[in-house]
This record gives C-alpha cells, structure tokens and sequence, in this order.
C-alpha cells in the first residue's frame, strides 16, 4: 500500500505511520508547516507540508496513495474552529480522496460522540449524543462521510475510537501529576467503568479498517476486550511512579447529576464547562462492546495495560514532565 495518514505528528496518527513503515509500506504524512516532521522523515516516511483546511494540500498529498487514514483533528477551541478543521478539513480529505482513486478511507471518530455513558455498553447502535464542541464536531464529520459513501460511493469507513494509553498518551499528564503530588481523590470508590485501550491494540484495528475487504460505508467500535475500572488505572499509574494509590472520594451521585445536566446545557446552548468535562472520566461508567470489530475485522485486543501504562508514565518521566517521589 501507499497510505496518507493525516494528522501524522501526533499521538496515534505517528503510531498508525510508523507502524504502516517498519511493516514496509510507502507512508505519506501530511503535515502543517509548524509542526515537527523530523521523526517522521527519520522514519522514511514523506512529509507533505500542507493543512487539511486546504483543498489543493489535500489533493497533492492524496495523489498518488492508495489508501488514506485520516486523523488530523482540532480537538480544543471554538465551534467554529472545531467545525472548520474536524468537518471542512473532513470534507476535503473525503473528496481529494475520491476524485484520485483511493481504494478506501478510514476516518478516525471517537467514542465520544455517544457523550456521558453510565452503565450501557456501548456498540455500533448506541445512542448518539455529543455533550462537548470536539465531539459534536467529530459527529458532524461522521455525518460529512457517510453523505459521501452514499451519495457517491466513497469507500470509507469509520473508526470510533476509545479511551487511548500508552507512551505519549499526554492526556493523562494531569492525571498523573495529581496522583504523584498526592492530591488526588476518587470519586467515589473507583469502581465504575473505563474502557482502556492500548495505542498497539488501536493500531492494528486503524490498519485492520483499512484493508479488510467489503466493509465500505461501515462503523466500528475499536475498545478495549475488557473494561478495567478507575480506581485500577489509577492504581497502576501509581504504582508506575512508586506512590500510593489515590483514596476513595466523595459519593459519586451528585457529580453524576452535574455530568447530566451539563449535557442538557450543552444541547441547548452549545457551550460546554470545562470543569465538569475534566472530570467526567471520574464518574463514567464506560465500557464497550466490540462484537462487530472482531467478528468482521478480525480485531484482537491483548496488549498487556499495564505495560502501556508503565511506558505511558515512562515518557512523562523522561520528558522531565514528571518526577517519581522517590527520585526527586
């Protein structure tokens, strides 16, 4: 394969190409001229310079690739700028894409676009409700491919991304700090739900979406094969940093209810609190189904979540973001 992957200078998109390379396909990258693209060419990957905002770039980049992953995505400002990068940007991948020829498109969604789940396992017919800009914008772009595999016979599928650990998983950096500095608390004891999955497990569904043949307009959940719990993610950063583990918290109820009538407030106003987002992995209780993913892709989630932990907490480390109470 020749495979474009957007959004290559980040976490999972630098993952997915460095993967496609070592397994020795031709990768190109297409990539905004502030970003980093040295450990991408290092790699023997191409970098286009371009953004995904531009529908020549996008058209250059595309050209001559047989297959495109898309995952260039703003994930943070305002709705305008969420929709001008996450379903315009979308909309120019899919049609320079289709106009050259690629044998299929995979663009990567999240799992957030069901918004605040407790309790229901999610699978491809869950309910979809966005509570946040970025997730309402992932959802417009869901929308941007599956007009164009029906109105043109785009070969796409989507990928519905869960919650990603592993080394250079930055999301988590907060979390971790507050879990070194003792800070931390539970909501209460931790036992809801997480759905973790491990950036290698997340790779090969992306790839397996790819290539797997006869699955073009379809969606899968890529989550993990068992839901762990948040009290155990916390407890396994904290044993990656040699500290305590966080102590159960407040009763859990009351911040649910916030978490739900934040959601409302956002269907009705499109304004969301960062306050009560932050803290919504906390009191989820969130866990998938992936039935569909390993029955027609051949999806096998086993990566050890403790070693990607480990390595995940490892970069803050070693990046200085970081620093074991032990070897302060």
């Amino acid at each position: 394969m020749r495979v474009l992957v957007t959004g290559a200078t980040g976490f999972v998109g630098g993952a997915v190409a460095r993967r496609l390379a070592r397994d020795g396909h031709d990768v190109r990258a297409l990539a905004r001229v502030t970003a980093d693209a040295g450990p991408l060419a290092a790699a023997g990957i191409d970098v286009v310079r371009g953004d995904v905002r531009d529908a020549d770039a996008c058209a250059t980049a595309v050209s001559g690739c047989s297959h495109v992953i898309h995952l260039a995505a703003a994930k943070s400002g305002a709705m305008a700028h969420l929709d001008d990068v996450n379903v315009r940007g979308t909309t120019f991948v899919i049609d320079a894409a289709r106009r050259a020829g690629v044998q299929r498109v995979v663009f990567g969604s999240t799992l957030g676009v069901h918004g605040f789940v407790t309790g229901t396992p999610l699978d491809e017919q869950s309910a979809v409700r966005p509570n946040t800009p970025y997730r309402l914008s992932k959802w417009r772009a869901e929308q941007v491919v599956r007009s164009a595999h029906q109105r043109m016979d785009a070969p796409v599928v989507i990928a519905r991304i869960s919650t990603i650990i592993g080394r250079g998983a930055r999301g988590w950096l907060p979390m971790a700090r507050g879990i070194v500095a003792g800070r931390m608390r539970l909501i209460g004891d931790g036992a809801n739900a997480i759905d973790l999955v491990p950036v290698d497990d997340l790779v090969d569904g992306l790839i397996r979406c790819a290539v797997v043949p006869s699955i073009e307009g379809r969606h899968y959940v890529l989550g993990a094969a068992a839901p762990s719990t948040v009290a155990g993610f916390a407890a396994s950063i904290a044993d990656a940093l040699e500290v305590p583990a966080p102590r159960a918290g407040l009763p859990p109820a009351p911040f649910r209810m916030v978490q739900h009538a934040a959601a409302l407030a956002f269907r009705l106003t499109r304004k969301a609190s960062r306050f009560v987002h932050d803290r919504e992995v906390l009191v989820a209780d969130k866990r998938t189904t992936i039935a569909r993913a390993r029955a027609e892709l051949g999806y096998d989630p086993h990566a050890s979540l403790d070693d990607a932990v480990r390595a995940m907490v490892d970069g803050f480390v070693s990046s200085g973001e970081v620093v074991r109470r032990g070897h302060a």
